[in-house]
């Protein structure tokens, strides 16, 4: 039987301390820092340039190598070698040590022979993403990231143990309906494997009780809404991103801390806006801050938002989340632009989630409307010529990307869709050097995971287990910088690993 959707917003726990800060079914929330990155989610961008995932995919160091393990994306990925787990790892590769373990229950799956059968020959994962559809066309490089991962991981190590992985990309135009559509295509025609690398929290939370009552791994979620935490009901979910409810605490700490006491907040009007309003809410009253003004915005919604941020201006809050998607990132800020223009004594600190956290996004907004303006991410920025040249890890990605001959610009939101398959591909060779090379061991392997990617930043490193549910809890905080025409670091990356827990509805 289909288990029912629960669409309860994680609370971000009032004991997470911050150790260093200075509706629409057509609608979706990446990156992800993309990827993991969290700029995946809900970037829409107008211009028909490649999008950059913002910091999303920024920062990430090299894992160590030990003997036994895979070996490591970072220096190790140029010579050839496999992505490998952190020290955490090194023993069998087991979860962290402060949860247990996770194992999945196949005999609730319809078919439990299915989910237990041994995958042989070709390994295929099946992805539904926005290819086309007005400015979701500028999606299309995510699909880029994924199948260059995907032919790096064929060419270098000749797939998984001989067996090649091969990639099905179908177009969903970021609509729900059609991402149904697609995964019912990709799993009974296709006859895909896995899902990986879905964008949108009403995209992913269309198919995930289907796939999940079927035991198909869904696998790294472009969005951070706390339903791929459900380890406990719907365990063949995992997310990429970095929970909505972490990023929420981040802020509202920070916001604390340089004395806001009100806040407002502008969101748009679907699952993925209603997910951060939930989060939001119950970050600022841990933290002392009462919400004093709240405005929505349609998804589908292009015109500029200046009655919303009209009304917030009017409601004199000391800080302001902002919850947009895509294009509406930059009209929100140009907005915020025409206020201060306005009214030289408005002072509000303005945080945009790191759904926004795109060079593009901010560095079109030319009436200074951007500059100040807070975000964060937790992957580095290999489009930083320090970053790429001084970074191992980064220099290895950016090494490896090329060898794929893809034309997708690296360091954008392909960056995303690389990560997505890093991590899904990972799952599967460990999966298949356990000898459970199977729907099962994927998704065994999936949830106990204690490794470090590349594009990580340092000292961030995803985990899960039956106890974590949550795969990325480290993001940095970020901010803009007009004068330099781009993000600055505030502060070091923070880590919230374990803090969050499971999701339980």
């Amino acid at each position: 039987m289909v288990r029912s959707k629960k669409l309860v917003a994680v609370a971000a726990t009032g004991a997470l301390v911050l150790a260093a800060c200075g509706g629409s079914s057509d609608g979706g929330d990446t990156g992800d820092d993309p990827v993991v990155t969290d700029a995946v989610e809900g970037d829409e961008p107008e211009t028909t340039e490649a999008t950059e995932t913002t910091e999303a995919m920024e920062e990430g160091d090299e894992p160590a190598t030990t003997e036994g393990d895979e070996p490591e994306t970072t220096e190790a990925m140029e010579e050839g070698d496999e992505p490998e787990t952190t020290e955490a790892t090194d023993e069998g590769d087991e979860p962290a040590a402060s949860g247990a373990a996770f194992a999945v229950d196949t005999s609730l799956c319809e078919d439990p022979d299915a989910a237990t059968a041994v995958i042989e020959d070709t390994i295929k994962i099946g992805t539904s993403i926005p290819l086309s559809g007005g400015p979701a066309v500028l999606f299309a490089p995510f699909g880029d990231g994924q199948q260059a991962y995907v032919d790096y991981y064929n060419a270098e190590f000749g797939g998984v143990n001989g067996q090649q992985l091969e990639l099905v990309v179908k177009d969903d135009q970021y609509t729900a309906d059609l991402t149904v559509a697609n995964v019912d295509e990709l799993v009974f025609d296709d006859e895909v494997d896995l899902i990986s690398g879905v964008i949108g929290s009403p995209n992913n939370l269309a198919v995930q009780e289907d796939l999940n009552a079927q035991c198909i791994p869904q696998l790294n979620a472009a969005t951070g809404a706390p339903n791929w935490g459900d380890v406990g009901e719907l365990p063949w979910t995992t997310g990429l991103l970095v929970p909505y409810a972490v990023e929420s605490q981040l802020w509202a700490e920070k916001a604390a801390a340089d004395g806001a006491t009100t806040a407002g907040i502008f969101y748009v009007n679907n699952e993925f806006g209603q997910a951060y309003l939930e989060a939001f809410t119950e970050a600022a009253e841990a933290n002392g801050i009462e919400i004093v003004a709240s405005e929505t915005i349609e998804a589908a919604d292009s015109g500029a938002p200046s009655g919303q941020v009209t009304n917030l201006a009017a409601a004199n809050p000391d800080t302001i989340l902002a919850v947009p998607l895509g294009a509406q990132c930059i009209a929100f800020m140009t907005e915020i632009g025409n206020v201060k223009a306005a009214n030289p004594d408005f002072a509000a600190s303005i945080y945009q989630t790191a759904t926004c956290a795109n060079p593009i996004f901010f560095g079109a907004v030319t009436n200074g409307g951007a500059d100040g303006v807070f975000t964060s991410n937790n992957l580095k920025d290999v489009n930083d010529p320090a970053v790429a040249e001084g970074d191992e890890g980064a220099a290895a990605y950016l090494a490896a990307f090329a060898a794929t001959g893809s034309a997708a610009d690296p360091g954008g939101i392909a960056a995303a869709g690389w990560e997505s398959m890093e991590v899904a591909v990972k799952a599967i060779q460990e999966a298949a050097d356990a000898g459970n090379l199977s729907r099962e061991g994927i998704i065994n392997a999936a949830r106990n995971v204690n490794y470090s990617s590349p594009l990580l930043l340092d000292g961030l490193t995803y985990v899960m287990n039956a106890e974590d549910g949550y795969l990325a809890e480290g993001t940095q905080l970020r901010v803009w910088s007009d004068a330099d025409a781009g993000f600055l670091t505030e502060g070091d990356p923070v880590d919230f690993n374990g803090t969050i827990g499971v999701f339980e509805g």
